[in-house]
């Protein structure tokens, strides 16, 4: 059942969906003790390829372990072949059975997702240039006015790089929106963020049942749920485009659907123009939101 609609007045926005219950949590596996390849970034053995990776301060004992069955996690959710995962000295060596291709940056970024209510919101590249719908506070009606987003590049769930670095988690922003379907772009005033990643106890990618294209499922953890549920029951009440809310990912707004009640059963879905590759990476991503930050490939030795 839909408990968020499409703006009437937003063209190809897409759609946040109220599942029924929380789904399945991130699967668990052990992770294998023996030592790591000592060489470096990415080594092929027949049709297999190993990468070995690290961070800036190297992991050891249960965080060693955790990051170890994350990063194995992901390469699953990402379709790499039968992933494994060695630990040796602080290092993490995936092997799986097929090549990495360009699924190596995915393995490491870890994007941040926020949801934050929409306080107002404008067309971008209109002529004349249209008004804001909805109340902008004073303090960010000049730099409102002159963001410029027609040439923002569309955050692609394919690619690691954010468009719009993370506002403050606690403050009002300013951000763009991705390309709709109908090719438009608008820009938001937000307001502080309710729900975010930690938020997010699993996440999955599935064809969506009422229409063409992918979709990623939610699974919020308790916590989660109850912050979704007060946020959504309190916009919905409100007049658009207060009660619209935005879905960031690494500072651009994906989806800005309006709300028609509160949402409680603790699972939702962010369903639009994903293809399969972008729903499979950016569910993947999201299931493991623990990966350490500063997670990198290490230097190949010479």
């Amino acid at each position: 059942m839909t408990a968020m609609e499409h703006s009437r007045r937003t063209v190809g926005a897409t759609a946040l969906l109220l599942a029924c219950a929380l789904g399945a949590t991130a699967c668990d596996s052990g992770t294998d003790p023996s030592p790591a390849p000592p060489t470096g970034a990415a080594t092929t053995a027949g049709n297999g390829t190993t990468t070995v990776f690290t961070t800036d301060r190297p992991l050891n004992g249960e965080a060693l372990t955790r990051a170890a069955e994350q990063l194995r996690h992901r390469a699953e959710l990402l379709g790499l072949p039968h992933p494994e995962v060695k630990t040796d000295g602080g290092t993490l060596a995936l092997t799986t059975a097929g090549p990495v291709g360009d699924r190596l940056a995915a393995l490491t970024h870890r994007p941040v997702l926020e949801m934050r209510p929409v306080l107002a919101t404008a067309p971008v590249g209109a002529a004349p240039a249209a008004p804001a719908e909805g109340d902008v506070p004073a303090q960010w009606k000049d730099r409102f006015e002159a963001l410029d987003c027609a040439a923002a590049t569309s955050p692609g769930t394919a690619s690691p790089t954010a468009t719009t670095a993370p506002a403050d988690p606690g403050a009002e922003t300013l951000a763009c929106g991705g390309a709709e379907t109908s090719g438009s772009r608008s820009k938001f005033v937000l307001g502080p963020v309710a729900v975010q990643g930690a938020d997010i106890a699993d996440s999955s990618a599935a064809r969506d049942q009422n229409g063409a294209g992918w979709q990623v499922r939610l699974h919020f953890t308790p916590a989660g749920t109850g912050a979704f549920g007060s946020l959504t029951g309190r916009i919905s009440t409100l007049q658009s485009p207060a009660n619209q809310l935005a879905v960031l990912v690494d500072g651009t707004v994906l989806s800005h659907p309006y709300v028609a009640q509160a949402i409680t059963g603790g699972e939702a879905v962010i369903s639009g123009s994903f293809d399969e590759d972008d729903a499979k990476q950016l569910a993947a991503q999201l299931a493991t939101q623990s990966l350490p930050a500063d997670l990198h490939p290490a230097a190949t030795d010479s």
